[in-house]
């Protein structure tokens, strides 16, 4: 939460910070508003980051796969996936 308050010709900002934020999607966007990082929940309600490049392409991903196990994507500005652990 921000706040700002005008008093007189002067502007005072104050910001309050959460504990905890609790939502199935967050997005970070940049300057353009395109959204370049994604914090979610994936079809089977397991967690996932997503990290896209300017253009909108999914370069990194970080989530659950299907059996329950960590696992890290990394692709290139094509779309194609360049390596991954496990």
């Amino acid at each position: 939460m921000f706040y700002v308050f005008l008093i007189g010709d002067n502007v005072e900002s104050k910001v309050a910070i959460q504990e905890e934020i609790k939502a199935r999607r967050i997005a970070i966007v940049n300057d353009a508003g395109q959204e370049v990082v994604k914090l979610l929940t994936n079809d089977e309600d397991n967690g996932a980051v997503q990290i896209y490049n300017k253009d909108g392409t999914l370069v990194a991903e970080m989530r659950v796969s299907k059996n329950d196990n960590g696992e890290i994507l990394v692709g290139n500005k094509n779309n194609k996936v360049i390596g991954s652990l496990p």
